[in-house]
């Protein structure tokens, strides 16, 4: 009991008396170790007892399953220098609240992981109070030492309304979850940054449709922009896909063939390969699109930035001869972008944590069953991604 007492319930300023523990719960009694307070007024200490008023009951924490609670000695004294009587605080439990420190810090640690109602039944405690630490808490996530590599994307906060995501791809960091995807929003995020971040920045990525990217390279002039490899190689895919649509259309019979004809070639099987010899011999159309596919996906693998511009050149080639079709539109593209594609080869960034950053993001939202105000929402999401020291520090006193 005595180690159980000491290194599981540490209360300073008190003593455990007794420890109650039954089915549903844990009650600690605890003991004043001084006869003094101190008066919140003129921070002068009193041993005058004014009032012995019985016990306060505060929640704690949780442990083997069950809630803890805890049992305060409520005690006003009398200040001889204000003349006033007050009532003794306690540095681990706000004024007038039902629960320590501790049991904030512990619920909020909880609901990175978990929805509120998970949280609100396991604790027995409310959105209310969930939502209301929630927002106490500091989201503004420093940005990291040494060179930045920035990425930016989209994602949906609910049906339309779309959200922007902004993330450190060199060290792998959420930095900031902006509540509109408009040019506002964007510029007041990074206007809010140090000028000596911003100098640090020297790569940015996107995706290809990425809508403010404008606006992002404004405010790095020095940085290099790449586009997303991922999303330069899946836009190709779509694009080969409408054609199959058209050319082939009883295709539809092939088992996962839009799956297979994503796929580098030195990952088919024997089986897939036949399936695509079999449709290639009879639309060779397809075939010449599916392999100016496989040669920007070794594009991707090669060495040195110069040998893909040449091979992009070839790329380029192998789509000019093309009849008028969808997969021909990426020519365009390739025109358009060819800097940023390049770019990749400086140090082959891509925006895959970003995009790993959205899909526990879904994840999120399914287990918390969507959310109806947007700064709890934003919170949430950064909670699960923050470390847990910032949280500690935030609740816990210094």
């Amino acid at each position: 009991m005595n180690y159980f007492t000491k290194d599981f319930f540490t209360f300073k300023g008190y003593t455990v008396q007794k420890i109650r523990k039954s089915d549903t719960d844990i009650t600690v009694s605890l003991l004043p170790r001084r006869k003094t307070a101190r008066c919140p007024k003129c921070n002068k200490r009193s041993n005058t007892l004014y009032e012995n008023g019985g016990s306060r009951r505060v929640k704690h924490s949780r442990y083997e399953g069950r809630p803890v609670s805890v049992l305060v000695p409520k005690r006003r004294f009398f200040c001889a220098f204000c003349r006033l009587p007050f009532s003794e605080r306690i540095g681990w439990v706000s004024s007038r609240g039902r629960t320590t420190n501790g049991f904030s810090t512990e619920t909020i640690s909880a609901l990175r992981n978990s929805s509120f109602s998970a949280i609100q039944d396991m604790y027995e405690t409310s959105y209310q109070f969930l939502s209301k630490n929630l927002k106490k808490l500091d989201m503004s996530v420093p940005w990291p030492e040494g060179e930045l590599i920035l990425g930016f994307d989209e994602h949906s906060y609910a049906k339309r309304h779309m959200m922007v995501t902004v993330t450190e791809l060199k060290t792998k960091t959420l930095l900031a979850i902006l509540p509109h995807y408009s040019k506002e929003a964007v510029a007041e995020y990074l206007s809010s940054r140090a000028e000596e971040e911003i100098g640090r920045v020297k790569e940015l990525c996107f995706d290809m449709k990425f809508k403010q990217r404008k606006t992002v390279e404004s405010f790095f002039p020095e940085a290099s922009t790449v586009v997303d490899k991922f999303h330069v190689l899946s836009y190709l895919t779509s694009l080969i896909d409408s054609d199959r649509k058209i050319i082939a259309p009883r295709i539809t019979s092939f088992e996962n063939i839009r799956q297979i004809m994503r796929r580098p070639e030195g990952r088919l099987d024997e089986k897939e390969k036949a399936m695509l010899d079999s449709m290639f011999e009879e639309y060779p159309e397809l075939k010449e699109r599916w392999l100016i596919y496989q040669k920007l996906s070794r594009f991707y693998r090669l060495k040195s930035k110069e040998d893909a511009q040449m091979y992009l050149k070839e790329i380029k080639k192998d789509l000019s001869v093309l009849e008028r079709s969808y997969t021909r539109n990426f020519l365009g593209t390739l025109d358009r972008l060819e800097i940023e594609i390049l770019n990749y080869f400086d140090n082959r960034t891509t925006n895959a944590f970003t995009e790993g950053v959205h899909t526990k993001i879904k994840m999120i939202k399914r287990t918390s069953f969507g959310f109806r105000n947007i700064e709890i929402y934003i919170k949430k999401v950064m909670l699960a991604f923050i470390p847990i020291t910032i949280i500690l520090d935030q609740f816990l006193p210094h």
